[in-house]
């Protein structure tokens, strides 16, 4: 723990990154936190959500991340534990970002002092901030896929296309249902009266706020697009399949004539006229195909006007 300490003007930031059970208990030794917390950090709760306490907050933060393999995106959790002196981050995986940032702190003082100079508060407004302002560039990718879905949609839709399509549906609504309950959660930090949570914090617990607001109004404007590609391109599937069955229906009654002449023709019945007379028969077969496909794009042609 001593290794992932740092301190300016009284003021300590204790950081846990890649988390393990004798981590969680060298914290449970050094801090009296509420047990239910450190129950929490284990179960890794996919809920976001704060905790009040007399002295203490405690915060489960969900970071919107990406996976390399499969695009789809999840949610980090972050727990941070918020005092009058102490500041507490702990992750289960490691975070860049928040590794590179923390880094930097124990690196460069005069940062150091400006992070931590302004207490706890501020300080945790910072690295959170950081590390949405982060994911801001996943909005951009995924306003660049369903550009290029939208696109796509005028030339195919293929099952691909709707694969990709469920796929960024998928993501858009996650990211939704990941930012919320911290936007709510930031209402209620609002309304919380703390020692160690100075009222100019609340502007900076505002700027926070609209970074996650700015990610919810994206989202919901991409989930109308998202829903609007899926109409067209449902649309677009009905159309050629009934263009498939069309063509069918041409192709079975273009046989029926001949299939019916066929039939006649196949008792071997001598009564029949021009019995003896291949030729005619074959001259019969085709222009009976021919004469139903005339009547079949009459028909259509007729409808279509």
């Amino acid at each position: 723990m001593g290794s992932n300490t740092i301190e300016a003007k009284g003021v300590n930031w204790h950081h846990v990154s890649g988390v393990q059970e004798k981590d969680l208990k060298a914290l449970q030794e050094k801090f009296k936190f509420h047990h239910l917390d450190y129950e929490d950090i284990r179960n890794e709760s996919p809920i976001s959500k704060m905790d009040a306490y007399k002295h203490y907050l405690f915060f489960l933060f969900h970071v919107p991340r990406v996976q390399k393999d499969s695009g789809r995106i999840y949610g980090e959790p972050v727990y941070v534990f918020l005092s009058k002196e102490d500041l507490v981050t702990v992750t289960y995986d490691s975070i860049k970002e928040l590794d590179d940032f923390f880094k930097r702190m124990s690196e460069n003082a005069k940062f150091r002092s400006i992070v931590l100079g302004k207490g706890t508060a501020f300080a945790m407004y910072r690295i959170i901030s950081h590390l949405f302002r982060d994911s801001l560039h996943i909005i951009g990718k995924l306003t660049q896929e369903v550009h290029r879905l939208e696109e796509s949609i005028e030339h195919s839709h293929d099952k691909r296309l709707t694969v990709d399509l469920g796929h960024a549906r998928r993501n858009v609504l996650f990211l939704r249902h990941l930012v919320d309950p911290q936007r709510s959660m930031l209402v209620s930090l609002r309304h919380t009266s703390r020692s160690f949570i100075p009222d100019e914090i609340l502007v900076y617990v505002d700027d926070l706020h609209d970074i996650l607001d700015t990610i919810w109004l994206s989202t919901d404007n991409l989930k109308l697009l998202i829903d609007g590609l899926f109409d067209v391109n449902e649309a677009l599937i009905s159309h050629k399949t009934n263009q498939i069955i069309t063509i069918l229906t041409f192709l079975s009654a273009a046989l029926m004539v001949p299939t019916l002449i066929a039939g006649f023709y196949g008792m071997n019945a001598t009564w029949l006229p021009f019995v003896e007379s291949p030729k005619v028969i074959t001259l019969l077969y085709v222009l009976g195909m021919l004469g139903m496909v005339c009547v079949l794009v009459g028909i259509v042609y007729k409808k279509k006007l």
